[in-house]
């Protein structure tokens, strides 16, 4: 275990990087791989691993956040300012730098945001997709664009929301008030000023009852009913009786719950295995989480142990 003490001069610092980043591998610059966790100091980056040891020195002036082989690359263009674009694992430009926003790819889609050229007072800027090529697979039409997942991705036009299949096709009618991302197999949607989840051919599997409601991740998701927050099964019912203020998801059969003033984690039945004493706290991610005390912050497993860690 590494443990880095506040007498030195500089103060390494994590960065929690979307769980997308460390699925993709980045072969140059020993990037993003299994079981490496990125650290920052001095504005450099590096990586540790699953056992706390540094295993590439903080010498990086970056740490792209790769997805399915691309990562988005900022660039300020001439007369347009801040533009997006893609690199590949090599380093090199594969899109250019076209897009004023533009979100990571999934399922070979990515959504990127047009601005309107043609009357701009007049017309609104629109989302559309493209291809891990870079050419336009699903026109500049939407008003919102959200990721695929599980081969679906949630749009909005004049204030209605579907879902889209990768060819572009509306397989879910834009109906909905707001729509989420699928994942388990069901997506929140909300109607009448209720959420509820339906499946991916669209029919209803929760009813629309809920004030608030996340997406499902490890067969749990977050609901709020009555301003009480809970976790729910895939048919609707009470996961467990756990009383919290804020919660985040699962993963890896734990999540991060805020009881009183502190994050703790607790098991699938509801069982804080963890006990309440972070000031901030994270989801696992291949076996560790990054959290923060009021003295230090680190990487814990899951015993609750810390693995690496620096004192502040």
């Amino acid at each position: 275990m590494v443990i880095l003490s506040s007498s030195q001069n500089s103060r390494i610092h994590l960065l929690l990087v979307r769980m997308s980043f460390f699925i993709a591998g980045v072969s140059s610059l020993a990037m993003a791989q299994e079981n490496r966790y990125p650290i920052l100091e001095n504005g450099r980056y590096g990586f540790i691993d699953s056992a706390g040891n540094i295993i590439v020195q903080p010498t990086l002036e970056r740490v792209p956040q790769f997805s399915e082989g691309l990562a988005l690359t900022e660039e300020d263009v001439f007369l347009l300012g801040p533009r997006w674009g893609f690199m590949d694992t090599s380093g090199h430009e594969v899109i250019s730098h076209d897009y004023p926003k533009a979100g990571d790819f999934h399922c070979g889609r990515a959504w990127v945001l047009k601005h309107s050229f043609f009357l701009p007072f007049l017309s609104s800027d629109k989302y559309g997709y493209i291809g891990r090529a870079g050419h336009v697979v699903i026109d500049f039409k939407y008003d919102v664009a959200g990721d695929f997942a599980e081969g679906l991705a949630n749009v909005s036009l004049e204030g209605r929301c579907g879902y889209l299949d990768t060819a572009g096709n509306v397989v879910i009618p834009l109906q909905y008030e707001r729509a989420r991302a699928f994942s388990c197999g069901l997506a929140p949607v909300k109607q009448n000023g209720k959420w509820g989840y339906i499946n991916s051919r669209g029919e209803e599997r929760i009813p629309e009852r809920f004030d608030d409601a996340r997406s499902f991740f490890d067969g749990r998701a977050l609901v709020r009913e009555d301003s009480v927050w809970r976790f729910i099964t895939k048919d609707g019912a009470n996961a467990f009786q756990l009383e919290f203020e804020n919660a985040l998801w699962y993963t890896e059969g734990l999540v991060a719950v805020k009881v009183g003033e502190f994050w703790g984690y607790a098991d699938t039945a509801g069982t804080m295995v963890i006990k309440p004493r972070f000031a901030s706290a994270a989801p696992f991610f291949k076996g560790l989480a990054e959290v923060k005390t009021l003295y230090e912050h680190g990487y814990i497993n899951h015993d609750g142990n810390f693995i690496w860690r620096e004192q502040n």
